[in-house]
């Protein structure tokens, strides 16, 4: 073992291996394998109705997979039931809890509750998932959106911001989690 895989940097944070989905006999996905390493940035580039949007929401668990396997860090959320491209079969809910905690996703409509402010927005997830301290949470919040040049929009709505602000807090909400990796369907929309 090299020295840049003991300290992490080489690890293998997602792994995809032959990666099926289909709605109805629409066969959206076919055979995807990837992984991606600590530090790696990933794009998946094509054309509308490819099939990125289905990509992410299987590897994100929004979707179920139909054959293959997913895994985070050497996890396994799901493995193919042959071992190679067969049905999936999904971890107990558990560990699926655990895994989800791994990765944040930006929706490319964002995803904001209306009924928030943008610190709530921000700061809701390290609460109610984490079970973080509210201060700190509060906190940690305040530190993104200042990152995020959002600190005079902490008090404000969604539908008050601009769709670049909307991205940014949503960005900022992923962040706010601490993920090993971050997801964002179609970063450059806004």
């Amino acid at each position: 073992m090299n020295e840049t895989s003991q300290n992490g940097k080489d690890r293998e944070l997602l792994t995809i291996r032959h990666m099926r989905k289909a709605f109805g006999d629409n066969q959206v996905l076919k055979d995807i394998s990837l992984s991606v390493r600590n530090g790696e940035i990933v794009s998946v580039i094509g054309p509308s109705g490819s099939g990125k949007s289905t990509l992410l929401r299987c590897a994100t668990m929004l979707e179920t997979m139909d054959g293959g396997s997913l895994g985070y860090s050497g996890v396994w959320a799901c493995e193919a039931a042959d071992g190679q491209c067969g049905d999936s079969v999904y971890a107990p809910p558990a560990q699926l809890q655990k895994i989800h905690r791994s990765f944040g996703l930006v929706f490319q409509n964002f995803n904001l509750f209306p009924h928030y402010s943008v610190l709530k927005n921000v700061m809701d997830a390290p609460v109610r998932v984490l079970r973080q301290n509210r201060e700190q949470a509060r906190q940690e919040a305040l530190r993104l959106l200042e990152q995020f040049g959002l600190a005079d929009k902490a008090d404000a709505y969604p539908c008050e911001l601009s769709g670049g602000q909307q991205q940014r807090v949503s960005v900022a909400r992923a962040l706010a989690l601490k993920p090993e990796i971050l997801f964002l369907d179609e970063p450059t929309s806004a």
